[in-house]
């Protein structure tokens, strides 16, 4: 049985439910769900917050090892008390260079590009791409696309959030899935799509997804 995101939050603070209950009605999740296989065997949730995407990935039947990191400690210690129990799951503060090459088939990044500086994005992007096994995925959703009036909305919101310390990062520069996917691209990442997904939303969701190309010369996955 479907079980609703404020009462599956019960034993959490008011403002950490409130956030979450928020996020899931301004976020197209199914959509983003979707981009991940559940029969996978380990996932790295860059950017973790509460702990939502391995909340609704258990609950499309994801049983792999799902490992969530967030620069904020605030949030790791809520979703740890929230889904810190769960066999194979794990939140923590380590930074994405605390972990060896290969290390996930799966890896997700929501929300949080738009948080760094354009020139560190490549980077970033790179770092992540070196840590998928050989035919893994990189999966990244960014709400800087879409028409004008969505932009702007995005800008205003994202700005009062770092400013309210809801959020954090360095800077608040949004980006859209084509820069991303130049990304995707130039970190050696193959099969590498955009799509709009922010239809019927208050933002210009896109939802891109790479691979890694396998060593042994096969194709990647999906």
């Amino acid at each position: 049985m479907k079980v609703s995101i404020w009462k599956a939050t019960s034993g959490l603070g008011l403002s950490a439910r409130l956030h979450l209950w928020v996020r899931t009605r301004i976020v197209p999740w199914g959509r983003v769900v979707e981009a991940f296989d559940p029969a996978g065997r380990s996932l790295l949730d860059v950017g973790c917050g509460h702990g939502l995407l391995a909340f609704l990935l258990a609950g499309r039947g994801y049983t792999g090892a799902y490992t969530g990191i967030d620069i904020d400690p605030r949030k790791t210690k809520a979703a740890r008390a929230w889904l810190g129990t769960r066999p194979y799951t794990v939140f923590s503060d380590s930074p994405l260079d605390s972990f060896e090459p290969a290390s996930f088939d799966q890896i997700a990044v929501m929300d949080v590009l738009y948080l760094l500086p354009r020139a560190a994005r490549g980077g970033f992007v790179s770092r992540a791409a070196e840590l998928l096994e050989p035919g893994g995925a990189l999966v990244a959703l960014t709400s800087g696309g879409g028409p004008a009036w969505k932009r702007r909305m995005d800008r205003i919101q994202e700005n009062l959030a770092v400013s309210l310390g809801i959020t954090r990062g360095e800077t608040v520069e949004p980006c859209d899935g084509r820069e991303i996917a130049g990304h995707f691209s130039d970190s050696g990442l193959g099969n590498v799509r955009s799509v709009y997904v922010g239809r019927g939303y208050s933002h210009g969701f896109d939802l891109v997804v790479g691979f890694r190309t396998a060593n042994t010369g096969e194709s990647p996955r999906r």
